[in-house]
């Protein structure tokens, strides 16, 4: 136990401390509300008559689908900020998850025993928000547009949490049974994915309780398990949401798709490692192999969750838990693409949460001084941050985006069509001939870039078509 005299120690309040990673999120995504409308941003938003305007919303309100995120879109479109809207709305979302994320760790390391020395609460609460703050893997959920999906349902999701947490502990019936089962049905209304909410409650008390009291649990989340049989029911009910269930597990078979995806998911643990190599498109990765090195390192990490439960570690087994719990849904239902990094962002708080204990603790056994701390969340900041930036400024055009795309996924064909469009759009004619053609030596099937490399130069009147 480290001492609470240890030399030149600040008595920062929580709140202090929960400004230092909202300071730093807001110099680091300046440079992004430059960035233009990019890939999906297209199809959802641009050419998207149904967020245009209030009245076309209205009508598209029940037969679509995600209502509360169309509902912003169409907030951003018809007020007169235009694109730098919607910028400042994605990173608004950004700053209240960074908070909630503050907060919930506070709140998991007082109940976990987690064994971190007695002043070290907050400085690891610090850590973990700024890790979740500044990691540049979370750009393409804030900085690319369309990707509010993701940090929004987040923000949804660990809302709800939060209000359980506080119901909970304190005992306050409205925080319990209304404002938390509310967050969560406006999660889902956001994005689907956001239905797993009554499991991460069940990991959340079994990580920081004395085990799971099925009969406490259910005099507590009641109210969420019976939105979550009412939510399945209408997502079978939909003829949208059917239509996508049955087109998704058309596409491929269930082996072929698990593997895939788990190959997919390991390589988003690179990225974490390894943020150069940050890809809005990076391809299907091959399902050919279960033994691939992203393959090897989920393994791993299921591993260290087993480890946390026979070793008592309950922060660890809840950290890794929460990454496979916020994956398996991305995991199991096929998708046209690849895992995508947005999809890491709700995901990450869990292995963040995992590296801020594990580097506090060894921190403060090592080092006792603030000094040597402020150094330490410097130089994490600095890089992060560094890297952040830079990927914002690949979001600031589209040929920087498909040029950055293609040159880290050569292999990939649709990157390459995209480039070619980007080029076309900008006049550049002969280097969107030159990206078409290589797109068709990738896969001579590919019909979009077919289709573009006859029309170009033909008919001004024709416009290529972009991949999405």
């Amino acid at each position: 136990m480290v001492s609470s005299e240890d030399r030149g120690w600040p008595n920062l309040s929580r709140a202090g401390y929960a400004l230092i990673p909202l300071g730093a999120a807001l110099i680091v995504y300046i440079n992004s509300f430059w960035g233009v409308f990019q890939l999906d941003d297209y199809n959802v938003i641009v050419f998207n008559s149904a967020v245009h305007s209030w009245l076309a919303f209205w009508k598209q309100f029940f037969p679509g689908i995600r209502p509360l995120l169309k509902l912003t879109y169409t907030l951003n479109w018809t007020s007169p900020a235009g694109v730098f809207g919607f910028h400042v709305f994605n990173l608004g979302i950004h700053l209240i998850n960074i908070l909630l994320v503050y907060t919930l760790t506070v709140s998991f390391i007082k109940e976990c025993r987690s064994g971190l020395p007695e002043n070290a609460l907050y400085p690891a609460a610090l850590l973990t928000s700024l890790l979740f703050a500044l990691h540049p893997i979370q750009t393409e959920a804030v900085t690319y547009i369309s990707g509010r999906s993701a940090s929004m349902m987040t923000m949804f999701y660990l809302g709800s949490i939060a209000a359980y947490v506080k119901g909970t502990q304190e005992g306050k019936k409205f925080w319990l049974y209304c404002l938390s089962p509310v967050l969560f049905l406006l999660g889902v209304a956001t994005k689907e994915y956001a239905v797993t909410l009554p499991f991460a409650l069940i990991l959340f008390e079994a990580a920081t309780g004395q085990g799971i009291n099925f009969k406490k649990i259910l005099s507590r989340q009641w109210v969420h398990w019976t939105l979550f049989g009412f939510i399945i029911a209408m997502v079978l009910a939909h003829p949208r949401y059917r239509f996508i269930l049955m087109y998704s597990f058309s596409l491929r078979g269930f082996k072929e798709n698990l593997i895939g995806q788990a190959n997919a998911a390991g390589d988003l643990l690179f990225h974490v490692f390894m943020p150069n190599r940050l890809n809005i498109d990076p391809g299907e990765l091959s399902a050919a192999s279960a033994f691939t090195v992203q393959a090897v390192a989920v393994i791993f990490l299921a591993g260290l969750a087993i480890a946390g439960i026979f070793r008592r570690k309950a922060w660890l087994f809840f950290g890794i838990s929460w990454f496979f719990l916020n994956m398996v849904l991305i995991v199991l239902i096929p998708r046209i693409d690849s895992i995508s990094d947005r999809h890491f962002y709700q995901a990450s708080w869990g292995l963040f949460l995992v590296a801020a204990l594990v580097i506090t603790s060894l921190f403060f056994r090592r080092f006792r001084s603030f000094p040597s701390f402020v150094i330490l969340i410097a130089v994490i900041s600095i890089v992060l941050g560094g890297f952040t930036v830079s990927r914002n400024q690949v979001y600031h055009s589209e040929i920087a985006l498909w040029e950055d795309t293609a040159k880290k996924s050569p292999s990939n064909a649709r990157a390459y069509n995209n480039l070619g469009y980007a080029y076309f759009l900008k006049g550049r004619e002969a280097d969107a001939r030159r990206a078409y053609l290589h797109a068709l030596e990738i896969d001579p099937g590919l019909e979009h870039a077919l289709n573009n490399l006859n029309m170009l130069g033909k008919d001004p009147a024709v416009t290529p078509q972009g991949s999405d």
